[in-house]
Order: C-alpha cells, then sequence, then structure tokens
C-alpha cells in the first residue's frame, strides 16, 4: 500500500480541527460552571480561531447555560382537542431553518442555522407561552402580509429589523413583553445574545397571523407564486 503525504492544506484543517477542539475541552473542563453566557464564548473561539469553534462553544455555552435544569411552564397542547399545536411549531420551524423552496430559511451551515436548531426547545417554549395567552388576542395580518413576512422570514439576507418592522405597535409591545419574560432566564439570555430575536418575531407574526394556530401548518404561498420573481 502506498502512503500518500497529506497536503499542507490537510494539515493546516487538520491543525484548525485540533485546536478548535482542544481549546474548547480546556475552556470546557476548567470550569464548566463559568460557561454562563455568549462573552464567555468568545475565549472558546480565541482557542480555536474558526466558525467551526463556534458552534462548538455555542453548544458548551447552552449545555451550562441551565438547559438540563430548564422546563417549560407550559405544554402542549395547551389545551383539549389542540393536538395540531406541536405539529404546526415542526413545520413553522422547519420553514425558518430551510425556507419555502424559493427563499432558504437560514444560511446553510452558517452559526444562525446551528443555533435555531439547538435551541428547538426553547423556542417551542415561547410558542407555547404565546398559546397558552391566545397570543394576546392580537388580530391576524395574514392578508396584508403574508408575501412580506416570507421575504422578511425566510431569506437569509434579510434582517432583524426586515421582520421587526411588519409588526405593528401592539405586536411589539406584546413581542417585547415576551422577550423581557424570557430573557429573565439564562438559557434564553444566551440564546438570544449568541443567535439575536429575528426567527423568535417571525414564529410570533406567523402564529398570529394564522389566527393563533386554526391550521393544520403555517399558511405559504405556493412555490409556483415565485416563478420568475427575484429574491
Amino acid at each position: 500500500m502506498v502512503k500518500m503525504k497529506p497536503s499542507g492544506r490537510a494539515h493546516a484543517a487538520a491543525a484548525r480541527l485540533a485546536a478548535c477542539v482542544v481549546g474548547a475541552f480546556l475552556y470546557d473542563s476548567v470550569d464548566a460552571l463559568s460557561v454562563r453566557s455568549p462573552s464567555d464564548v468568545v475565549s472558546v473561539e480565541a482557542h480555536g480561531r474558526g466558525a467551526g469553534c463556534v458552534l462548538l462553544a455555542a453548544s458548551a455555552s447552552r449545555r451550562h447555560a441551565g438547559t438540563g435544569e430548564h422546563v417549560c411552564p407550559v405544554t402542549l397542547p395547551t389545551k383539549s382537542g389542540a393536538d395540531g399545536q406541536k405539529p404546526y411549531f415542526d413545520k413553522l420551524h422547519t420553514a425558518i431553518v430551510d425556507g419555502n423552496g424559493f427563499l432558504d430559511g437560514c444560511k446553510n451551515e452558517s452559526s444562525q442555522e446551528h443555533f435555531v436548531k439547538e435551541f428547538v426547545d426553547e423556542i417551542q417554549c415561547l410558542y407555547a407561552m404565546m398559546l397558552e395567552d391566545t397570543c394576546g388576542g392580537l388580530p391576524s395580518q395574514h392578508a396584508k402580509r403574508q408575501e412580506k413576512w416570507e421575504l422578511a422570514c425566510l431569506n437569509p439576507d434579510s434582517d432583524l429589523l426586515d421582520a421587526y418592522d411588519l409588526m405593528d405597535g401592539a405586536e411589539k409591545k406584546y413581542f417585547q413583553g415576551l422577550k423581557s419574560k424570557a430573557s429573565e432566564k439564562q438559557i434564553y439570555a444566551t440564546y438570544l445574545e449568541l443567535a439575536g430575536y429575528k426567527e423568535l418575531v417571525c414564529i410570533m407574526m406567523k402564529t398570529i397571523d394564522d389566527d393563533c394556530v386554526a391550521f393544520s401548518r403555517p399558511r405559504l404561498l405556493p412555490p409556483s407564486y415565485w416563478n420568475g420573481k427575484k429574491k
């Protein structure tokens, strides 16, 4: 058998990976309880110097931010006969991550995609809290912002303000209350600092626009609607 000598690029990639893993391990093992916020994640990134290290560090941060102790105060379904609430969330979360076939959702292989997947249980808990509160009694705006919602919420090139500005004053007030309540727990403060809150804004709006989950799945425009349109 002929052994091939690794290329310089392969050596460099292996070195970066090793540095990332060792750095994360050392940081994680020094004092696991000290990983309490995203500012701590920066220290891990400094050991590894790569996007992959950010993801490893985020996972470590999530583990030590109280995730194991977090129990959602609301369970799905929030009322008898509402068995579609959990499947609806799963489909909405999938759309946020993967898009609608025309728009890509979270950018593939990005840290944002990782965060939204990694914290799915915590995001679902906020969704459940909304449902228990009947979405604050806020009316649907589906008729006037369906396309705008998809362009803002399913496009990885759209930012938080693109989504946030779709809400009216009452919705912004409701969201700020929900966010403030969530931020009292470290796991949510960690998520918000890592990922921001664009996806939470989008989930809240779609839940409201679908009449606080009066449908079996999120109402999205058909693929044919996007034929010939530019992103």
